[in-house]
């Protein structure tokens, strides 16, 4: 069987948990990949890449909406699939959809700084640097 595949390493900007039909979710990632290279003139320039990865493996979404949050680190492998819409004028438009299923993979590398709100007595307890989580 032929598929197209991706790994993306990089940083969440946006997270968002949403439900869909049978009392299942699904997160929508933004992620943020960079590459860095020297100028002529000795400059280190950076540039980022934007990514919107939808996971929809229900173990998957369940580790992302208890330890992801914006910053997290994470290394995503998926299927990519092509897509297309037509736009409010009738022109029809194209995209590649990231797509994590069950047989992709969702590894949390590093963990964002939490907001001040969010930490809990429990989280200022763990220790730093532990092993990476991966859903099932």
């Amino acid at each position: 069987m032929d598929r197209a595949s991706f790994e993306l390493i990089g940083n969440v900007g946006k997270l968002e948990i949403k439900p869909t039909k049978g009392d299942k979710k699904l997160a929508i990632i933004s992620l943020a990949t960079s590459e860095r290279w020297k100028t002529d003139g000795g400059e280190w320039t950076e540039k980022t890449y934007w990514h919107r990865v939808v996971v929809f493996a229900p173990a998957k979404v369940t580790l992302i909406e208890k330890a992801v949050q914006k910053g997290t680190r994470l290394r995503l492998v998926g299927q990519i699939r092509p897509g297309s819409w037509e736009d409010e004028r009738g022109q029809t438009r194209y995209t590649v959809e990231f797509v994590v299923t069950g047989f992709g993979d969702v590894e949390i590398i590093a963990r964002g700084k939490p907001k001040a709100e969010e930490t809990s007595p429990s989280d200022a307890e763990a220790p730093k640097g532990g092993k990476r989580k991966k859903a099932a």
